[in-house]
C-alpha cells in the first residue's frame, strides 16, 4: 500500500441504484494514500463525456511536479482515444503512467 499522497491513483465506473428506482453511473480517481477522491463525476449513462470530466477534473487537482501512476481496470472507457490522448498530454506535465492505447498496435 502506497503511503505518499499523488504517488499512486485508482480510478474506475460504478453503476449504483437511485431511490427512484433509475440508474446513475460514478466515475471516481482516488489517492491510494489519503483515500481522497481526486475527481468525481456522475451521469445517467456510462458515456465518453463523464470520463472525460472526470480526467479533466483530476488535472485540474494534480499538483505540479507531482507523478502519479493511474491504475484502471481497463475497461472499455479507458482505452478510449480521449482518455489515452489526455495522459500522453498528463504525461508531459509531469504524470507517469500512460495507458494501454490498443489502436497503436
Amino acid at each position: 500500500m502506497e503511503t505518499v499522497p499523488f504517488k499512486v491513483l485508482h480510478t474506475d465506473v460504478t453503476q449504483v441504484r437511485l431511490a427512484d428506482t433509475k440508474w446513475a453511473y460514478v466515475s471516481a480517481i482516488t489517492d491510494e494514500a489519503s483515500k481522497e477522491v481526486l475527481a468525481f463525476q456522475v451521469s445517467n449513462s456510462p458515456n465518453s463525456k463523464l470520463i472525460m470530466d472526470t480526467l479533466d477534473e483530476l488535472t485540474e487537482n494534480i499538483p505540479e511536479g507531482i507523478k502519479p501512476i493511474i491504475h484502471s481496470d481497463q475497461g472499455w472507457h479507458y482505452q478510449l482515444n480521449y482518455y489515452t490522448d489526455k495522459l500522453v498530454l498528463l504525461q508531459s506535465l509531469k504524470i507517469k503512467y500512460k495507458v494501454y492505447n490498443p489502436s497503436c498496435s
